[in-house]
């Protein structure tokens, strides 16, 4: 199934906390406390949110003062996202269009979060990316690791046993080591300062920012 069609069929489960997309309204806050805290208070930056999906980390962005261009190449996930930026009166700039359209190189911060792992071809998605962010701006991301524990707990677990995300969604193939990411960013002018895990606590249902990139991780990279 191609990559866009998957999360066409999310349809409004994209706010849905208990639907499809469980797993990602449970890390929507940890990791958007991880990037407020690198990039200090985001009004008045201008965003740019790769693969935004429904928004749910745009809207964080915006309801913050932020000046936020999602972009999707879901329309079903932009139209979920426009929709509720709409309900909560949030101002954000959606596009159901490739990053290649993006005309702007000028943003403060580009955020690649649960979207790195879904691309055909990560290298260029890498150039496309890091050209949008103006020098000295904040690259962050956030994906999963390819390791086994990786595909146990995302796909094997995730999917079929917990059901927090809906099955298919992940193709292990397309899994990214932290030091792959890492050449990826330096060859194109970003250098990357942290990778940290996040892990998930079963005992408190929850993820936590960690030390060990085993199975999820973030970061954060200055363009030079």
């Amino acid at each position: 199934m191609a990559e866009t069609e998957k999360f066409n069929q999310m349809g409004s489960d994209w706010w849905n906390p208990k639907g499809k997309m469980a797993a990602l309204h449970m890390i929507n806050e940890i990791r958007f406390q991880y990037f407020e805290k690198i990039i200090g208070k985001p009004k008045g930056k201008k965003i740019l949110d790769i693969g935004c999906g429904g928004g749910l980390l745009s809207e964080e962005f915006a309801k913050r003062g932020a000046h936020v261009t999602g972009v999707d190449l879901s329309p079903v996930a932009i139209e979920a996202a426009k929709k509720h930026a709409r309900e909560n009166d949030l101002n954000i700039d959606y596009r159901n269009c490739a990053l290649t359209e993006i005309k702007d190189n000028n943003f403060d911060v580009v955020v690649c979060a649960e979207m790195l792992e879904h691309v055909e071809d990560l290298q260029q998605i890498i150039i496309d990316s890091t050209i949008r962010l103006k020098s000295g701006g904040h690259y962050l991301f956030e994906t999963i690791n390819k390791t086994a524990s990786a595909w146990f707990l995302s796909i094997f677990m995730a999917e079929n046993v917990l059901n927090f995300v809906g099955k298919g969604t992940h193709n292990y193939d397309r899994f990214v080591k932290p030091s792959h990411l890492v050449s990826l960013l330096s060859t194109n002018g970003v250098s990357v300062r942290e990778v940290k895990g996040m892990t998930f606590k079963p005992l408190e249902w929850q993820f936590v920012i960690s030390d060990s990139t085993q199975v999820n991780y973030i970061g954060y990279g200055i363009k030079n």
